[in-house]
């Protein structure tokens, strides 16, 4: 079991490792307060428990993946309100996730944090959306903006960090490019219906870096 534990977690980065420690830590809260219980970590606590480490983060669909594909969890109860999870292994999840990260890098912390909010997937859903659509309205267009000029940069600065641990964050990387590739698309649809497309491409004449040992030297360093 702890193999398919780390799977999940070197395909899902450091949003499987914030939202398994999440339910970790509410599983043992629970027991710890005798308090009555469906299972061993609810829907609810899930989300308040990263909220109050500020990821801002919709579990739902990485839970059901952890469930559906890798057989880490499974629903015991719900209902209209409610959904309870158990962990098929609980100790395989604790001592997969003791071992994941290496506390004496503060640098890939703040990492994994920043890739979980940042929410890639999110991002490549909406510009899906606009990319499958034959011209784009007004609304369309104010969300194209929003994207390019705030959040696809944020998603390069966090790309060119991950690159510095090689194939770890793989994943992600490659979703950080299929967002560029998508966002080149959907410009070039609103170019069509104004000035928008102009100015927004741009915004995204850049090449991404394809690794992190390919850096220019500065004029300073004398090389």
């Amino acid at each position: 079991m702890i193999e398919a534990v780390n799977e999940a977690l070197s395909k899902y980065g450091g949003r499987a490792y914030y939202v398994l420690k999440a339910a970790v830590e509410v599983a043992e809260e629970l027991r710890s307060s005798g308090v009555a219980r469906l299972g061993d970590f609810d829907y609810r606590s899930l989300v308040a428990k990263l909220r109050s480490w500020g990821l801002n983060y919709n579990p739902s669909n990485l839970l059901r993946v952890l469930e559906r594909e890798y057989g880490l969890i499974r629903t015991v109860y719900r209902s209209s309100n409610q959904r309870w999870w158990v962990f098929t292994d609980y100790a395989a999840v604790k001592l997969a996730l003791s071992d994941e990260r290496d506390l004496s890098d503060p640098d890939e912390e703040l990492l994994a944090l920043q890739i979980a909010v940042v929410d890639v997937d999110r991002v490549l859903a909406e510009l899906g959306r606009l990319a499958s659509r034959e011209r784009l309205g007004p609304a369309d267009e104010r969300r194209l903006r929003e994207i390019v000029l705030a959040e696809l940069p944020q998603l390069v600065e966090v790309y060119k960090k991950a690159l510095n641990y090689g194939d770890k964050y793989a994943d992600f990387v490659g979703k950080v490019r299929k967002a560029m590739e998508l966002a080149r698309k959907v410009v070039a649809l609103a170019r069509r219906g104004g000035r928008v497309g102009v100015v927004l491409e741009g915004a995204l004449a850049v090449e991404l870096p394809a690794d992190a040992g390919k850096r220019t030297p500065s004029a300073s360093s004398g090389l």
